[in-house]
């Protein structure tokens, strides 16, 4: 076929297939977020669920979550896990919370990327952050008696009326209202 159109030339069909990298790191949406829960909440409670956006795509979306708490709040009060379905950082009472001794936590979440391909390295760290506060609501709680048990002891023949010992009694709530 020499000297021919298309006699020295053929043709097919070549399928290219674009795989995704992990070139973008997690985001967050906003740099704050903001949730309270009762000081009566047992632990173990979600407080709330934040989520970091990642621009890939299939397991390079995968993240994990880590807090770094303030120190004045006397140890890990949160705790955070992944919900590997939907990617969501759930925060969770960890600790006893009491409004009286700390009204409001603050913590840093951060977000990192699970498989990090050392390729893009020289793109800057795969992680983020953003800053949670948690805002304690007071609770009622009942009067506690100082000290909370205790035997007293009378004579047999103490006179009717005699004063036996004393019970006290206070207030844990911030206002401190009278006991009756």
């Amino acid at each position: 076929m020499a000297g021919q159109l298309g006699g020295l030339s053929g043709s097919t069909t070549v399928t290219i297939v674009v795989t995704d990298v992990n070139d973008n790191p997690p985001r967050f949406p906003q740099k704050m977020y903001q949730f309270s829960i009762q000081e009566s909440a047992p632990i173990g409670t979600a407080v709330g669920r934040v989520k970091a956006e990642d621009s890939d795509v299939g397991e390079n979306t995968d993240m994990t979550y880590h807090l770094k708490e303030e120190s004045s709040s006397g140890g890990h009060v949160f705790k955070v896990t992944t919900d590997s379905d939907t990617q969501e950082a759930i925060i969770v009472v960890q600790k006893r919370l009491d409004f009286e001794s700390q009204p409001v936590h603050t913590v840093v979440l951060e977000a990192l990327n699970k498989f990090v391909d050392p390729r893009f390295a020289d793109l800057g760290t795969f992680r983020d952050q953003a800053i949670v506060r948690v805002a304690v609501t007071d609770v009622d709680e009942p009067p506690e008696f100082r000290p909370p048990s205790g035997l007293l002891e009378v004579q047999e023949d103490a006179q009717v009326g005699s004063l036996v010992g004393v019970v006290t009694a206070r207030d844990p709530d911030a206002a401190n209202r009278p006991v009756r």
